[in-house]
């Protein structure tokens, strides 16, 4: 498909020469190949890929699992792994960062054509179908309200009803006693617009309520009856802000 911008993250050198020259015969734009991924996110404002292709074992510090991640929350691209290993212990890992497709290398050309179209068409449904809400506007505080999109009108609710936010793909997902709402926002995006005085994150996946902790269990907190993780980057920041006798 002529002016799709496609971003390579691969490793070997030899494989990815030939990804890069199977995707500019089957028509599509290189923009980029890094080894790292560090190198890639640090270069994804500047490309603006519409897909990336992501392997799973990378150089670098970063595996392709993490980088999924950090596309999930941080940036609305959707990415492919690609692996020479198909065991069930990678499948799995790879399968909770919910990438849009999984090839096993060595790839041939129809499969990596055939996987970018339907990738491309499912993003831009998926986008096409996401909820569009206005910006959260600035200064919020915990008595205020926000509007939620749910079924097919916006409901308003105020944030000190909040017990937990909660990543979900590429938007973020709110926990109240009443139910769920899907927001068209990433979690880092309620992050800094939450007021910070009672809204912490306390996981790379999760953002909770202060107010509505009622537990803490060995590595989890007790919301609702409902355990929330700590991830051990994030406990030090969230023991100071908790009060012990």
């Amino acid at each position: 498909m002529p002016g799709i911008k496609i971003l390579l993250v691969e490793d070997d050198w030899i494989i990815a020469k030939e990804i890069s020259y199977s995707l500019q015969d089957l028509g599509f734009d290189v923009v980029g190949s890094f080894d790292t991924g560090e190198e890639a996110l640090n270069k994804i404002k500047e490309l603006q890929p519409d897909i990336i292709l992501l392997d799973i074992h990378l150089a670098g510090t970063m595996t392709g699992i993490d980088v999924g991640r950090h596309l999930k929350q941080e940036h609305n691209i959707p990415f492919i792994f690609l692996t020479a290993l198909a065991d069930t212990d990678t499948i799995e890992k790879a399968k909770l960062v919910d990438p849009y497709a999984y090839l096993v290398k060595p790839v041939n050309p129809e499969s990596l054509y055939s996987t970018i179209e339907i990738t491309l068409h499912n993003a831009l449904r998926q986008k096409v179908e996401a909820p569009t809400l206005p910006p959260f506007p600035e200064n919020l505080s915990i008595d205020d309200g926000i509007f939620v999109k749910t079924n097919k009108r916006l409901e308003k609710i105020m944030l000190r009803d909040i017990l937990w936010v909660e990543a979900h793909n590429i938007y973020a997902m709110i926990f109240t006693i009443s139910g769920k709402y899907l927001l068209n926002s990433s979690l880092k995006v309620v992050e800094e617009k939450f007021p910070s005085s009672k809204f912490i994150r306390v996981h790379r996946s999760y953002i909770i309520n202060l107010d509505k902790v009622k537990a803490i269990d060995e590595n989890d907190l007790i919301i609702n009856d409902h355990p929330i993780p700590v991830g051990k980057t994030y406990r030090e920041n969230l023991m100071k802000r908790l009060s012990f006798l």
